[in-house]
């Protein structure tokens, strides 16, 4: 298997068609089927499920991505390594996350900061649990990820067997995302309650469906049953969420003065608290043991803790 039929490998998986894999990779789509069909001979087992709807990954499929996609990110960051010692000492900073929209707008700024150094910004996205591994592996400076207070010392385990350091930032406030699609828009009060919101549809990432934090939904005494759209990209549950009347479940900061948020960065979303939720999450970031962050990486950190802390203090304090 070359390094050209890894990358494919991904991107359909990540596509799931392989017409818009193709198109993103500049390639024939003859020529990227016939690099599947390779694969799936080379390994003797069928690698995707094909369909009028698409490619979907078979219970092998999933293995094998799972193995190959830390490969495909070594060999980048090699080749990284390669273009800038040609290209001289440019600065260069990787993240990885549970995918959160502001991470977006915090390099962004910080990308406007540094216009004149040429700044190297990598995102990555992680909702299984690869976080550790990426940032144990040397594969990313930093990871910021979510920990629900239930899960919190089971993951703290965790992370001290990768021999990683977790750095809290803030504790957020548990509760639902709706779109203008949603009654719950307009009607619903200042927090909510898990019944009244028996009868909307859950969107979720597969994370949630399946897995070690899938009790989660049980544990927030969300109503089952219904329907529910399973998903395993962060665009496509918002995007949902724009076309249905259904919720994403997601932590934010506690509000001012007791009232719930509405995003007003060009997003029709409301945020709602769980009324009387027990549970909280955690936004922090991770690093490895004895690491010296860079000075772009201090300032990413920086950037992060003024996000979620600084407005979450009263103005009258």
């Amino acid at each position: 298997m070359t390094n050209n039929q890894i990358k494919y490998m991904i991107e359909v998986a990540q596509t799931g068609s392989v017409n818009q894999a193709a198109r993103n990779l500049f390639i024939s789509q003859s020529a990227l089927s016939n690099a599947i069909m390779s694969v799936e001979q080379e390994f003797g087992r069928k690698i995707f499920n094909r369909s009028s709807h698409g490619m979907t990954l078979t219970a092998f499929g999933k293995l094998f991505i799972a193995y190959i996609t830390p490969i495909h990110q070594q060999l980048t960051q090699l080749y990284a390594m390669r273009s800038s010692s040609a290209g001289g000492n440019t600065p260069s900073l990787s993240i990885i996350s549970n995918g959160f929209y502001y991470i977006s707008d915090i390099v962004a700024a910080m990308g406007q900061s540094h216009q004149a150094s040429g700044l190297r910004i990598s995102l990555q996205e992680d909702y299984g649990g690869n976080v550790s591994d990426v940032i144990a592996n040397g594969m990313a400076d930093l990871g910021v990820v979510r920990l629900w207070n239930c899960y919190r010392e089971r993951n703290l385990e965790s992370f001290a067997g990768a021999k990683l350091i977790y750095h809290p930032v803030a504790e957020l406030q548990v509760g639902v995302d709706v779109s203008r699609r949603s009654p719950l828009y307009e009607s619903a009060g200042e927090d909510i309650s898990p019944e009244e919101l028996a009868g909307y549809p859950q969107i979720m990432h597969e994370s949630l469906d399946f897995g070690p934090y899938a009790d989660i939904l049980s544990k927030l005494h969300l109503p089952a049953g219904g329907v529910r759209y399973v998903t395993d990209s962060r665009a496509a549950m918002y995007e949902l969420l724009d076309s249905t009347p259904g919720y994403v479940l997601n932590s934010r900061k506690f509000p001012f003065n007791g009232r719930s948020r509405v995003d007003t960065r060009n997003r029709e979303w409301r945020f709602i608290p769980l009324r009387d939720c027990a549970i909280r999450s955690e936004i922090g970031w991770l690093t490895r043991e004895s690491q010296v962050l860079s000075p772009e990486a201090r300032e990413f950190v920086r950037r992060l803790r003024d996000y979620l802390v600084l407005d979450i203090v009263p103005t009258d304090q």
